[in-house]
């Protein structure tokens, strides 16, 4: 049976190599829902019994991985060294010893929301993978009518120019 859990983040990016206004720093509400296929708990007297997951341990999972790390924070590509620059400037000019101005997180891929599917995906998997559930899918919805939606399936269709996946597993 497919639940979903659904979560709610503030998230600032940029797209460096886009060639519209997404390549200019900018935030979105991210609207992140993980779909979870697996078989309803049938023991009797367990915790969790009719359900394939506690929905509050879902949760859990999400804000673990999702929200504590990347609610009100900019993601920025390793790569995009002008805006890793730029923010670090920011900060040792106008912030203070105990705390930044700006809080950043720099990832191994340019910050799209069909990327962050994929990352959010292969966490999130680990994390239901140590207690028995199958993931389905992670959607990123970055505006209210666009959303990226990643399978294990989707996998196969991930290749960047180098014949190299994302996460640069070479290609079979």
């Amino acid at each position: 049976m497919l639940v979903t859990k659904e979560i709610r983040i503030h998230m600032g990016h940029r797209v460096p190599n886009h060639k519209s206004k997404c390549y200019s720093p900018h935030g979105h509400e991210y609207k992140i829902i993980v779909g979870v296929d697996d078989k309803v708990v049938d023991f009797p007297g367990a915790s969790d019994e009719g359900m394939v997951i506690d929905f509050g341990d879902l949760k859990k999972i999400m804000m673990n991985i999702i929200d504590s790390k990347f609610d009100h924070t900019t993601t920025v590509y390793e790569g995009d060294n002008v805006y890793i620059q730029s923010l670090e400037l920011i900060n040792d000019i106008l912030g203070n010893e105990n705390k930044n101005l700006i809080r950043f997180n720099i990832v191994p891929f340019i910050p799209t929301a069909e990327n962050l599917a994929r990352y959010w995906y292969k966490l999130i998997e680990k994390e239901l993978l140590d207690v028995g559930i199958a993931i389905k899918y992670v959607e990123v919805w970055e505006t209210y009518t666009s959303t990226a939606r990643y399978t294990k399936e989707d996998d196969i269709k991930w290749v960047d120019p180098k014949q190299q996946t994302l996460f640069d597993t070479p290609r079979l």
